[in-house]
């Protein structure tokens, strides 16, 4: 339930495609929270990703990428291009969710599903501002930050303190802050060590929760122009994603839906 298999044909160009069959996750909020619920109960550590559009695009160049979505118990929807994406290829129902909505979601559900959170990453002081402001808009919320420093890479040994801390906190929900995919490659590097709970990629959500960045109106969000504010905000570092690399998104729509066609055709 919630559930949605679908096939993305990636392209870097018109000459190399790959397809990648994809389960992803489509359903509504009441349904992501059953799964959560039942992921926690699993007692493994599990992954969670939240993939837009450049995540996608990143799948047919960056290993680590592929690794990370394939190795994903969750894979949510986010980016309305992807939602419109999805509804074109026949997926009938499709709800995003995204980074940032999560983590006030969790904040929120904490005392009542007995949720304890951690947030790890974000640039110094960050997450500590963070949970700071989530215990005053939730009171009772059971949220820690968990200091981790600028590593080298996933296997950069001092990683390993996070680890150590989150053994002793034990949390529910982890909150990886470290961008995609680093945040995914040091969990999968890490994973044998770390206690069990439900650890999602969430890149930026640390930072809005903390509120040294705004999100876009709801109305801009909800008509798919997020990009444009993120764009205005922070246009040096966003600039090559939203309008060098972002167009490529035509090609996967474009690629996915003939793929659609032909299969429906050969049945």
């Amino acid at each position: 339930m919630g559930q949605a298999t679908t096939l993305l044909t990636l392209a870097e160009d018109g000459s190399a495609q790959i397809d990648s069959q994809l389960d992803l996750f489509t359903g509504a909020l009441d349904e992501l929270i059953d799964a959560i619920c039942d992921l926690i109960a699993g007692g493994d550590a599990h992954l969670v990703v939240t993939p837009n559009v450049d995540q996608i695009l990143q799948l047919n160049r960056s290993p680590a990428a592929r690794q990370a979505v394939e190795a994903a118990s969750l894979r949510l929807v986010d980016g309305m291009p992807l939602v419109g994406l999805l509804r074109l290829l026949g997926v009938r129902s499709v709800h995003r969710h995204t980074g940032a909505d999560l983590l006030p979601m969790a904040a929120r559900l904490s005392r009542e599903k007995a949720w304890s959170i951690a947030l790890v990453g974000g640039m110094e002081g960050v997450a500590e501002a963070a949970v700071q402001r989530l215990r005053a808009e939730h009171p009772g919320t059971m949220i820690e930050a968990v200091d981790l420093p600028m590593l080298t890479g996933p296997q950069d040994p001092a990683g390993k303190a996070a680890v150590l801390r989150l053994t002793e906190l034990q949390p529910s929900l982890v909150f990886l802050c470290m961008g995609f995919p680093r945040q995914e490659s040091w969990f999968l590097h890490w994973r044998e060590l770390l206690p069990g709970g439900v650890y999602l990629g969430t890149g930026a959500a640390v930072d809005f929760a903390a509120g040294t960045k705004r999100r876009a109106p709801k109305l801009v969000q909800n008509l798919g122009f997020e990009w444009v504010f993120r764009l205005w905000q922070e246009p040096r570092r966003l600039a090559h994603r939203y309008l060098v690399t972002g167009p490529r998104f035509v090609l996967v729509a474009a690629f996915s839906a003939k793929a659609r066609l032909r299969a429906a055709l050969r049945r």
